[in-house]
């Protein structure tokens, strides 16, 4: 991986010395929330506070400004007002800084005026050799070192195979506490863009298809800095890797919200919904649950050989639910063997009738509610026709007495030499839907809230498969 760009841009993930410039100590100023993340979290490199009017900010020797710092820095954070960032830049590249974050807002989402102060801080950087996440940004996050350069208040969280790229802040703050309270999977880096002065989706994307540590990579996009390059990026790391991209900035109030936000430059949404269909990005219509819900099917999930899915239900309704969307989705039902049938039909009642969606509600009265999960998951998994499959259930005390999920699944996909991709939704009394989605998804096994995203995230999987068979 020489000269590379994840060898480029690696400083920006691992760098052996940072300075904050900025640090307060000040407990409600961001910059001293930013040094604090550093200290708390245990990131294992040498951090440096920089403030010309303290001696020490968290228990850290404060120096003046940068340049008094003894030996290299790899990386400055900056996290001064605006108007200030032209000298702290020019101070960086006296010091010889690979590159900045830029926390600081103020900048081009401002209007004119702010576009020329980004444009002079790009100027100093460019001269320098200097590289630029930022302005307008939480930053970075990397989860398998402690490092971060993100403001907010950051919780515990669980490595995993997720990268978030996104122009807002929202990912490395608020956004990150729900995905760490509530997903299932584990995250790998963030990266917050801010406004794109230097360093671009495109450059992170290259980044992040050399990572190791990340398998599925989802987007939160508001503008396109260079719509061609991109292009050719995406075509290239989808090859390698998944990416889910929420595209906001769709319609003339969202293109004008942009602006004031991050002053993105607006793309007409056919020309990237196009761009994403040519080059096998995933892109999600909805909102930021759905990227979520999809991110989730691909961290969690194998992909489909084919899309015809068999569908297992306590509701003769909901089977028919199930089947409409997965028509929307490019999904047919599968058409179940005779072994597969007969296998089911032994521990029906002899009035019941088989077929897919398999109702399973029959079964009941004959072994169980556990056992009929059971029975009919594994007969449909075994069978050849079937590529994947969606089971719903239904949680109703009383009824059917509360047992482990976990247990079961764990029993059914362990006895499949190929996995293929299970969804579930569960309806019923919280408590126990809440139980029940906290074991199976304990076991890889994506919850979703209504038929409707069980299918979407199928067909977002069997989507991407189609893309990789086309390409090979």
């Amino acid at each position: 991986m020489t000269n590379s760009k994840y060898d480029e841009l690696k400083f920006f993930f691992e760098p052996e010395s940072v300075a904050v410039i900025g640090a307060s100590r000040h407990p409600l100023k961001f910059g001293h929330f930013l040094l604090k993340n550093l200290v708390d979290l245990g990131f294992k490199g040498k951090i440096h506070a920089v403030n010309p009017n303290a001696d020490q900010v968290l228990g850290l020797k404060a120096y003046p400004r940068i340049g008094l710092i003894e030996g290299k820095v790899d990386l400055a954070i900056i996290i001064v007002p605006a108007s200030k960032v032209p000298q702290v830049m020019r101070d960086c590249s006296d010091k010889h800084v690979r590159g900045a974050v830029i926390c600081s807002s103020g900048f081009r989402e401002t209007g004119q005026k702010g576009q020329i102060l980004e444009e002079e801080v790009l100027t100093i950087a460019k001269k320098a050799g200097m590289r630029v996440i930022g302005p307008n940004t939480t930053g970075i996050l990397n989860t398998s070192n402690s490092f971060t350069t993100s403001f907010a208040p950051l919780p515990k969280w669980k490595k995993g195979n997720v990268a978030f790229v996104a122009q807002t802040g929202l990912f490395a703050a608020a956004a990150f506490w729900w995905i760490v309270s509530k997903q299932p999977f584990g995250i790998s880096k963030i990266v917050g863009l801010g406004n794109k002065c230097d360093v671009d989706d495109a450059e992170i994307l290259e980044y992040l298809a050399e990572d190791e540590e990340t398998k599925v990579i989802a987007i939160y996009m508001e503008g396109v800095k260079d719509g061609r390059r991109l292009f050719e990026v995406f075509k290239k790391v989808t090859k390698k890797k998944p990416i889910i991209i929420l595209k906001s900035g769709r319609t003339p109030a969202g293109m004008k919200a942009s602006m004031s936000h991050t002053g993105s430059m607006a793309v007409k949404d056919e020309i990237f919904d196009a761009v994403c269909k040519q080059t096998g990005v995933i892109r999600v219509s909805g909102d930021l649950e759905e990227l979520l819900d999809i991110t989730k099917a691909f961290a969690l999930q194998p992909l489909p050989n084919g899309n015809r899915v068999a569908v297992i239900t306590v509701s003769g309704a909901g089977g028919v639910m199930t089947a409409d969307e997965c028509t929307k989705q490019g999904l047919e039902l599968a058409p179940l063997s005779d072994e597969t049938l007969n296998r089911i039909r032994v521990n029906m009642p002899a009035w019941a009738a088989i077929s897919n969606p398999v109702d399973i509600e029959p079964l009941f009265e004959v072994v169980g509610p556990e056992d009929s999960i059971r029975i009919a998951l594994n007969a449909a998994l075994q069978d050849q026709n079937v590529d994947s499959a969606i089971v719903l259930f239904i949680a109703v005390p009383r009824f059917i007495p509360i047992f482990d999920m976990k247990i079961i699944l764990r029993r059914i996909m362990e006895g499949h030499y190929k996995p293929k991709p299970v969804v579930t939704h569960l309806i019923g009394f919280k408590e126990t839907v809440d139980l029940y989605t906290t074991q199976l998804e304990e076991e890889s096994i994506p919850v979703y809230s209504s038929v409707e995203r069980c299918a979407k995230a199928l067909g977002s999987l069997w989507k991407y498969m189609q893309y990789q068979m086309r390409d090979k």
